[in-house]
C-alpha cells in the first residue's frame, strides 16, 4: 500500500510488538488523524472552539475519575467513543487502509497476511475486536494512568481512535490466524477414511502454531470481560489454550456451529451496549 513508508517500520522507523501500550502515536500523529477525522465534517474549528472543547474533555475526565472510570456516565462516554470507533474502523477496513494506517502507527501486518477477499462480517468483527482492544487500552493507558492530556491538542475521541487502531493488527492476526486453521481442518477432511479406519484427528495445531494461542489468548484477555454466556467463556478459553473451534465446541459440549453463533451473538452484544447507542454530547467527534 503506498503510504510512504518502508516495509515494516513507522515513518520514524519505529517498529512495535502487538502489545498496543509498548507505544502509542505522537501528539503530531494524533493532531495529524484528527484533521484527517474532521475533514469529512462540514464545519472547522477556529482555536477558540477546539481550545473550548478540549477543556470540555478535561472536565469529563475529571468527573469520570471521580466515578472511578465506572457507573452510568462512564458508560455513556464508552459508548460514544466506542460508536464513532466502530464506525471509523468499519470504513478503514472496507477501504483497506487500515492497513497502512496500523504501519505508520509502527504496527505494521505481515505483507502475507494482508487479505482483499474478507467479507462484510470478517470486517465487522476485526472492527469489533478492535474497538474492545481500544477501550481496554483507552481506559487503563489514556485515562487511569492519565496518559491523555488535553496539552497535547488531541480530543479524547481521537485518542480513542488512536488507541483502537494500535489495538488492530493483534485483532486482525487472531482474525487471519483462525481463518487459516479453518480452512486446514476443511482440507485435513476430518471425516475421510484412511486404510478402513475414520481419520479421528486433525494435526495439533498447539504444537506447530504457538503463535495462534499467543495472540487468542491477548484476544481472549481483552474480551473476556464483556462475555457472560459460561459456555462460550469456557470455548474461548479452549481457544486460547491454541484448540480449533471444532475441538473448543466438543469439549464445552456444543456443535462448532452453535459455538461460533454464540460468539457472534457475544459480539453483537457488545455492540449494542457500547457502539449503537446515542452519541455523548460533551467530548464527542465533530
Amino acid at each position: 500500500m503506498p503510504d510512504g513508508t518502508r516495509e515494516g517500520f513507522a515513518p520514524d522507523g519505529r517498529v512495535h510488538g502487538d502489545d498496543p501500550e509498548h507505544a502509542g502515536l505522537t501528539s503530531v500523529e494524533l493532531l495529524s488523524l484528527e484533521a484527517e477525522l474532521a475533514a469529512g465534517t462540514p464545519v472547522w474549528e477556529d482555536a477558540l472552539a477546539r481550545t473550548a472543547r478540549l477543556e470540555a474533555d478535561r472536565r469529563l475526565v475529571e468527573i469520570l475519575r471521580r466515578d472511578g472510570f465506572t457507573g452510568p456516565r462512564y458508560n455513556k462516554a464508552a459508548s460514544a467513543w466506542m460508536s464513532y470507533g466502530w464506525r471509523t474502523m468499519v470504513k478503514w477496513t472496507g477501504t483497506g487502509e487500515v492497513f497502512g494506517r496500523s504501519r505508520l502507527a509502527g504496527r505494521p501486518v505481515p505483507a502475507d497476511m494482508i487479505t482483499t477477499t474478507w467479507n462484510k462480517d470478517d470486517r465487522h468483527q476485526v472492527a469489533t475486536d478492535s474497538v474492545i482492544g481500544g477501550m481496554d487500552l483507552f481506559r487503563n493507558h489514556g485515562l487511569i494512568q492519565g496518559k491523555w492530556n488535553p496539552e497535547g491538542g488531541a480530543n479524547l475521541t481521537t485518542y480513542f481512535v488512536g488507541a483502537t487502531l494500535r489495538s488492530f493488527r493483534p485483532a486482525y492476526k487472531t482474525w487471519f490466524r483462525g481463518q487459516q486453521m479453518g480452512q486446514a481442518e476443511l482440507d485435513n477432511n476430518p471425516g475421510r477414511e484412511t486404510n478402513g479406519e475414520p481419520q479421528r484427528e486433525i494435526p495439533d495445531q498447539r504444537a506447530t502454531d504457538p503463535y495462534y494461542a499467543a495472540a487468542t489468548h491477548d484476544e481472549l484477555k481483552r474480551i473476556l470481560p464483556h462475555i457472560t454466556d459460561p459456555q462460550v467463556r469456557e470455548g474461548l478459553g479452549w481457544r486460547a489454550l491454541g484448540y480449533t473451534q471444532a475441538e473448543a465446541a466438543q469439549r464445552i459440549g456444543l456443535t462448532e456451529k452453535a459455538l461460533e453463533r454464540r460468539i457472534s451473538r457475544a459480539r453483537t452484544r457488545i455492540l449494542d451496549t457500547y457502539a449503537r447507542q446515542p452519541e455523548l454530547g460533551e467530548g464527542g467527534a465533530r
